[in-house]
Parts: C-alpha cells; sequence; structure tokens
C-alpha cells in the first residue's frame, strides 16, 4: 500500500513540475482525503475485536470496555466544541505518542517519541503556511498558529534523534521499513499536508495495525473485526457526511466561508480522526498491557467465547 501511495504522490508532484496541474490542486485534495478515510479508518474500528481478545466477548466485559471508550470520544468532541485550541494540542499530543509506537523495534522513551513528533513536526517544516491554515480552519482562531510555529521548530530536533533511530533500526535489520519510513518522512516534507499525512498514515500506519490484527486474533475474531472495521468506518463516513451537509446548509457568515473546499473538508476529517483516535490510543495501551500479561500468565487469559 505504502509503494502504490508513493507512486502515485510522485506522479502527481511530476505532472505538477510539468504545469499540467497544481500539486495543491482540489482534485488531488479530495483524492487524499479519501483515500485517508477508506483506507485509515478500519483500522481503528477494529478495537472491540482486540478489546474481546484481551478480556473476553462477553457482554459485561463488552459493556466495560465500550463505556470508557465512548466517555472518552465524548471528552475529545467537548473540548473541540469548547476549548478548540487545547483540543489541536491534545490532538498532536495523541498523535506523536501513537505514532511513535509503530516503533516497536526501539526501546520505549526518547526515541519513540521523537519518531512520531517528528511525524507533526517534519510537515509543520516543510509545509508551515499549508499546516498553520489547516489548523486555524480546524479551531477558527488564528492564534492556532503559534501550535504550527512550536512544531515547526521542534522539527530540527525531533529529525536528529530520530535519525538515530532510523539507524539502529537499520542496523538491527529493519531495512525495508526504514527506507519506507525515511520516503514518508520526504513526503511530509515536500507534500501537502493532506497528501503527506495519507502517505503516511495509510501507507505505513494502517498497515502495522493490520499485521497486529492478524497475528493476534484467531480466525474466527479475524473475520468479526473485519465486518466491524467495515461497518464502522462506514457509519463514521455516513455521520461526517450528514454532519457537513447540516453545515453546509446553516447560515454562516465566517471568514472561513471563503477558504477552499478542500482545506473545510480536511479540517472535519482531522477533528473526526481526533474523537476517534483518543478513545483507539487509550485502549491499545490497555489492550497491550493486558496480552503482556496474559501471555505471561496462562491464568489471566480470557476465554474465548
Amino acid at each position: 500500500m505504502f509503494w502504490l501511495l508513493l507512486v502515485l504522490a510522485s506522479c502527481n508532484a511530476f505532472g505538477a513540475r510539468f504545469g499540467l496541474w497544481s500539486v495543491e490542486s482540489e482534485p488531488m485534495a479530495l483524492a487524499a482525503i479519501g483515500i485517508m478515510l477508506l483506507g485509515g479508518l478500519p483500522h481503528g474500528a477494529c478495537d472491540l475485536s482486540l478489546a474481546a481478545k484481551a478480556w473476553g466477548s462477553g457482554r459485561r466485559e463488552l459493556i466495560w470496555v465500550l463505556v470508557p471508550y465512548l466517555l472518552v470520544a465524548v471528552v475529545m468532541a467537548l473540548l473541540w466544541w469548547r476549548v478548540p485550541l487545547l483540543a489541536l494540542v491534545v490532538f498532536m499530543c495523541l498523535s506523536a505518542f501513537h505514532f511513535g509506537e509503530d516503533w516497536g523495534m526501539l526501546p520505549g522513551g526518547l526515541l519513540r517519541a521523537m519518531a512520531g513528533l517528528a511525524v507533526i513536526s517534519v510537515a509543520s517544516f516543510g509545509q508551515q503556511v499549508a499546516v498553520t491554515e489547516l489548523f486555524i480552519a480546524l479551531t477558527g482562531t488564528p492564534d492556532a498558529a503559534l501550535v504550527a510555529q512550536w512544531l515547526a521548530a521542534s522539527a530540527p530536533v525531533a529529525v536528529l534523534v530520530t535519525a538515530v533511530g532510523l539507524y539502529q533500526s537499520w542496523r538491527a535489520g529493519h531495512r525495508i521499513w526504514v527506507a519506507a519510513y525515511a520516503l514518508g518522512y520526504l513526503g511530509l516534507l515536500i507534500l501537502p499536508p493532506l497528501e503527506g499525512f495519507t502517505l503516511f498514515f495509510v501507507g505505513l500506519h494502517a498497515p502495522r495495525h493490520w499485521r497486529q490484527l492478524i497475528a493476534t486474533l484467531p480466525t474466527a475474531l479475524r473475520q468479526r473485526a473485519l465486518r466491524e472495521g467495515a461497518g464502522l468506518s462506514a457509519l463514521s463516513i455516513a455521520l461526517l457526511a450528514i454532519w457537513l451537509v447540516l453545515q453546509k446548509t446553516a447560515p454562516s457568515h465566517s471568514a472561513a466561508d471563503l477558504a477552499p473546499y478542500s482545506l473545510h473538508l480536511g479540517a472535519e476529517v482531522f477533528r473526526m480522526l481526533s474523537i476517534l483516535a483518543a478513545p483507539h490510543l487509550a485502549l491499545s495501551i490497555a489492550i497491550e498491557q493486558r496480552l503482556t500479561l496474559a501471555a505471561l500468565d496462562p491464568t489471566r487469559r480470557p476465554a474465548l467465547r
């Protein structure tokens, strides 16, 4: 998936270079958003199947997982509603931590954290104007430009530390992974934010979770996970579409109305991803701890029903 998306992004860049279209054209941005939704949402929508593996699949166990999961999502949605600038900062912190977890071959701590931070800071450094516009569209306040500036300022340190992690991973034999991630960082640096993030999110981050899903779940739960992933992703996209229609029909005279539609849509998609990512991150950490304990102590392993 990563190499396919890399070829598509390269064709787009070459076409723009020879004047066939603009690299930031509306159709390209909308295509990136579509790929982001269809290719990125399903991996997080399989959380309940992983929870069933960790805690058991009974109704009582499901409720104990589902209620906190929904509460975290509601809290994130309330932050966007009442304190959007704080929501943006929380979203950036969660994203950096979560993306750092992709580097399982590295020891936890600074190397993983910087590798995750580099995903965001490199884009802010290379595409500062576009990222600033996106952050302002997300929050509705020009103060969001400060967040983009802070992230851009952190990029040199994040990249320097991440280079150490790349070198260690290369020495450990993960060479295809290192090559793909290095190109992913380059894409974040030079491509428009929506395209660069789609290349990383759909091409690198989501497949890692799919591999973990396949390795963790037995066949029966794996099929259930695929059904849940498809169903919940379709539901999320449908709710997003309804929200966009309601926004379009509501009277508004804000400056955001003058922005390109792709920017407005991208902001809404990132906002939705943050609401879904917050409980996804929290549950992923809890599941990993639970499965680790089960591996160490077989008496803790839940019976699969």
